[in-house]
């Protein structure tokens, strides 16, 4: 079976980690094309990569998929309080440790990448905050994508992608406040390091 052919699963976990290929003029660009020029960058990657995906090729999708998210952003917003309860080091070490596990399970199922068409409404942009909006389509079926989006050093980064109503920004905030109250915030990130340590990742 290839990789069209799994059709509607495209909508889902891959989107959670949207992202642009890193253009040179990617800072003048407006968000919306921040966001088209990701999804035509992993389009084709795929299209050039075939069925049979090398190593290689993996690695380079994990930057193409992963570069739009503002990591340290979706951090401190997913773990609320408990961002500035860290000290540098440990700020640091988590997003490090998060965006590893992210780029790992970004090149899983990589069928999710695809669409027959996506369609994009102008950006709405007020001062330093955007919002892009856009539609997927696969087999007659649509789905929304909403990237919440802001600058940073000249540059239009994701904090979240809310995919038909589902916000990945509160999905992980969910899981981190559920685990942190459990446990706690040293406990979780240590079951997040053995995870990537057992996935044969480290921090980049």
């Amino acid at each position: 079976m290839t990789r069209k052919s799994r059709g509607t699963g495209l909508f889902w976990a891959g989107l959670l980690a949207a992202v642009v290929y890193a253009a040179p003029a990617a800072a003048q660009a407006s968000p919306d094309q921040v966001v088209r020029a990701r999804n035509e960058a992993v389009q084709k990657a795929l299209a050039e990569a075939g069925d049979d995906i090398s190593d290689a090729t993996r690695e380079r999708l994990k930057d193409v998929i992963n570069g739009l998210i503002d990591f340290r952003e979706l951090s401190r917003r997913a773990l609320r309080r408990h961002w500035d309860r860290r000290s540098p080091e440990e700020q640091e070490r988590f997003v490090e440790v998060f965006r590893e596990l992210v780029r790992n399970s970004s090149v899983q199922k990589l069928e999710v990448y695809e669409a027959d068409s996506i369609t994009y409404e102008p950006a709405e942009v007020e001062g330093d905050q955007a919002r892009v909006v856009t539609h997927a389509f696969e087999d007659g079926k649509s789905v929304e994508i909403v990237y919440l989006m802001h600058r940073v050093d000249g540059e239009w980064k994701a904090y979240d992608v809310i995919i038909d109503g589902s916000s990945t920004l509160r999905t992980y905030m969910d899981s981190f406040q559920r685990e942190i109250r459990a446990s706690s915030f040293e406990a979780m990130l240590r079951r997040m390091e053995e995870k990537l340590e057992k996935d044969g990742g480290t921090p980049a």
